[in-house]
């Protein structure tokens, strides 16, 4: 490999490696104010890398026996979820499948780190709780500041939604299947409710 080829390579990779990931499903945002409603949690789904920047997963919430695309992990971007409180099955998949079971409590913030892992045939995804004692704890407050926020284009993601209904509705019932399986359930993580803050 000549001395030229292998600048080019490594500029692309350094490239690739700090891209904010971009998709029409998600739109840039101001950050939401701080203070949370009394009866809602907000859930963060953070992806601090920007690693595998052309890659995003749609994330659900599986709550009360009911689906609900919420938005897409994005590199170098976090996005907000309010919701109920109670319990809660965040799903995402990929190659893979993962879950984080989550029982949250009103008027607290919990945060989930997303990750790309390189697949066999296409990306794999990661979710990685944030708990009190997890490596991530003392680093949410900065990845706000850092990362962009943005916010689901929720027409856009209805569209969709409703034009692949049968098939994702199929994909996710096999996937709720999956992960009630013994070999499943180590794919799920979770967050409690003292993981709030």
């Amino acid at each position: 490999m000549t001395r030229h080829l292998r600048f080019v390579l490594v500029v692309v990779i350094l490239l690739a490696a700090g891209c904010v990931g971009k998709s029409k499903y998600m739109r840039s945002a101001m950050p939401p104010a701080e203070g949370l409603s009394a009866s809602k949690a907000i859930v963060y789904f953070i992806r601090p890398s920007g690693y595998g920047g052309a890659i995003h997963f749609k994330i659900w919430d599986y709550y009360k026996s009911d689906y609900n695309l919420i938005g897409l992990s994005q590199a170098k971007s976090y996005f907000a979820y309010e919701c109920d409180p109670g319990k809660h099955l965040f799903i995402g998949f990929a190659e893979n499948k993962r879950a984080v079971e989550a029982d949250i409590e009103a008027g607290k913030s919990y945060y989930i780190i997303t990750q790309v892992k390189m697949g066999g045939w296409k990306a794999r995804m990661v979710f990685i709780p944030v708990t009190r004692e997890s490596e991530f704890w003392n680093q949410v407050d900065s990845y706000k500041k850092e990362l962009h926020f943005i916010v689901p284009e929720k027409e856009v993601l209805a569209q969709w939604e409703s034009a692949k209904k049968v098939r994702i509705q199929k994909e996710l019932n096999e996937v709720i299947s999956y992960l009630n399986t013994p070999e499943g359930k180590q794919y799920i993580v979770y967050i409690y409710k003292n993981d709030g803050r």
